[in-house]
């Protein structure tokens, strides 16, 4: 239920114990967290606690004008809150007394929940105060709408800065350097593991259910372009739009509040899948191209200069190739390509005498979507991060099966496409180091990604939203958390090990086609795709043959012209298998392209 309802008459619970206004109110307001926990206990209900929240609030003291600065302000919340604090010895202790003010009632109410938390605690009691269980117990992590529960924590992160400056030098336990917190993950929403059966995996893509003409069943190849969509992803985004949709981060009405909070679990997902250590890491975007451009617009036009050095392969997406460009003239840095050897892999000699002390970025994809070729990526990014460079990874490819862990892996930045990792278009993630999301500038702006609008300047909103400007892909970013789920459950692992189950076989069968050429390294180092031509025959023929066939398959240079160039070829044809292909769809490939051959009198 939304923490703002229409005022109504208490139905005989306010007679029943003391009001607020009949307690003593000195300076700050002296409740206690065992009165907090007893009077919301006593209410039971959200709506009455709510309005508790608001008699809470209504009591608080004002902030002197002079108090009421930007310098005093606390970010991260969507009403304006300011707060003070100053240090009192007592019994030769320091301890902290906050004071505090926001100009909305229910956030003044929780600024008096968190003064009964923290005021007059010592910094090492501040700093190990259980507030996450007290936020619970309380009902608060449960009822608040995301925006508010961000501001309650950007509330707390505040007062625990202040904690931390006033640590004695000396003191022990946890440190000036304690880190950030971040919002809670909710453990329970965890996916829960399942054994992986191809059979029972494709019952669930309706897609592949349907018969073709000629009895054909759905042979699809193509799931490097776009995946089809497990029942649960469209159930999920047609429940969006059939039961609470509405705008996110701004309605506190019913439909408002879900879809927001919605949201939010979908990034934490992301952030669990990537192994990104926060959510505000985590920028949803429309796919993995708008997640490059953002980078290059937003870091590399502010960050690179004449004379840097942007590192690319000579296999990349144009994607991942054609935004360096453009910023390249724009700044005056250099493109430089990491050459291929002959049978598709990177020329690791080549790359190591490419970087130097002028190598800015290093902007690799995770796996080819020609080749299949997957990069040793950890060697190459610790090579890169000891030259000094960033490291994105275009994982448009390599997301949807390789395993990935962001942190671990020391990525900068990392992006992908929703509809490639089973879920919806029309959405994307793009993983930002924050270090570097703090630095950048905002590349689109508008509403959401706004903190302050003056007539002539602006600020911005904390990460995320500072680089999610306007109405988010709302129904496609809640159901994207659905898809990882649903990878989840299965995990990569098995899903990884049943691909290359049929990526081998492929290999060795298409290789008994006469005039057949493989593009790209053997299966052990590469991912789910073949890519080929045929002498004497055009891709497009063979690819329009296979059709007949209920075989579908891609051609074309696949946005990839540099590598075609560097192959010999305008154009290749590209199988590529998903978690719910079958050894079946192997032979039926082999099968159409048998028929291809004697329909093009090849064979």
């Amino acid at each position: 239920m939304s923490p703002f309802l229409p005022l109504v008459p208490w139905r005989g619970t306010r007679s029943a114990r003391p009001t607020i206004a009949a307690r003593p109110m000195p300076a700050t307001p002296a409740i206690t967290l065992d009165e907090l926990r007893a009077e919301f206990e006593f209410l039971g209900n959200w709506e009455d606690q709510c309005r508790y929240l608001i008699e809470l609030g209504e009591e608080l003291p004002p902030l002197p004008a002079h108090e009421m600065t930007e310098a005093n302000r606390v970010h991260g919340c969507q009403s304006r809150v300011w707060m003070v604090a100053n240090v009192h010895r007592q019994n030769g202790q320091p301890r902290l007394h906050i004071r505090a003010k926001s100009d909305a009632r229910i956030v003044d109410g929780l600024i008096v929940v968190l003064l009964a938390l923290f005021n007059g605690k010592t910094p090492q009691e501040v700093l190990t105060t259980d507030f996450r269980g007290a936020f619970t117990e309380l009902g608060l992590e449960t009822h608040l709408v995301p925006q508010r529960r961000n501001g309650l924590y950007a509330m707390v992160e505040r007062i625990r800065t202040l904690a931390r400056e006033a640590l004695p030098a000396t003191a022990g336990g946890e440190s000036r350097a304690t880190a950030p917190l971040t919002l809670p993950t909710d453990e329970e929403a965890r996916p829960r593991r399942r054994l992986f059966d191809v059979d029972d995996v494709r019952a669930e893509f309706p897609a592949l259910q349907q018969p073709l003409p000629g009895g054909y069943p759905v042979t699809y190849l193509d799931s490097a372009s776009s995946a089809q969509k497990p029942q649960v992803v469209i159930d999920k985004e047609r429940e969006v739009y059939e039961q609470y949709y509405a705008n996110a981060y701004r309605g506190v009405y019913r439909f408002g509040d879900r879809v927001s909070r919605e949201l939010e679990q979908a990034r934490e997902k992301v952030q669990r899948f990537l192994g990104a250590e926060s959510v505000e890491e985590v920028l949803f975007t429309s796919g993995t191209t708008m997640g490059i451009n953002l980078v290059a617009r937003a870091w590399g036009e502010k960050f690179l200069t004449a004379g840097d050095e942007i590192l690319l392969s000579e296999m990349e997406h144009h994607a991942n190739l054609v935004p360096w460009q453009w910023i390249a003239r724009r700044t005056g840095a250099k493109l430089q390509y990491i050459p291929l050897t002959e049978d598709g892999r990177i020329d690791m000699e080549a790359f190591s005498a490419l970087l130097s002390e002028r190598t800015r970025l290093l902007a690799i994809t995770g796996m080819s979507n020609v080749l299949g070729t997957v990069p040793p990526l950890r060697e190459m990014i610790r090579r890169a991060k000891e030259a000094g460079a960033v490291v994105l990874v275009d994982g448009a490819q390599s997301v949807p099966h390789l395993p990935v862990n962001v942190a671990a892996e020391h990525i900068d930045f990392l992006a992908f496409s929703g509809h490639k990792v089973y879920g919806p278009s029309g959405v994307g993630v793009l993983y930002g180091r924050r270090e570097l999301l703090d630095a950048m500038d905002p590349f689109l702006c508008g509403g959401h990604m706004i903190e302050r609008v003056e007539r002539e300047w602006s600020t911005w909103a904390p990460l995320p939203a500072k680089f999610e400007a306007g109405t988010p892909p709302i129904a496609q970013a809640i159901a994207l958390g659905t898809a990882l789920d649903y990878l989840s459950e299965l995990t990569l692992c098995p899903i990884h090990k049943h691909e290359q189950t049929l990526l081998r076989s492929a290999h060795e069968k298409l290789a008994e086609i006469p005039g057949l050429k493989l593009f790209g390294p053997p299966p052990s180092e590469k991912g789910a795709i073949v890519s080929f031509t045929i002498e004497g025959a055009a891709a497009g023929d063979v690819a329009q043959l296979l059709d007949l066939r209920g075989v579908f398959v891609r051609h074309g240079h696949h946005c990839t012209m540099p590598l075609h160039e560097r192959l010999g070829v305008p154009a290749t044809i590209r199988a590529s298998f998903g978690l719910y292909n079958t050894p079946a769809d192997v032979d039926r490939l082999i099968e159409g392209l048998w028929f291809a051959l004697r329909e093009l009198r090849l064979a």
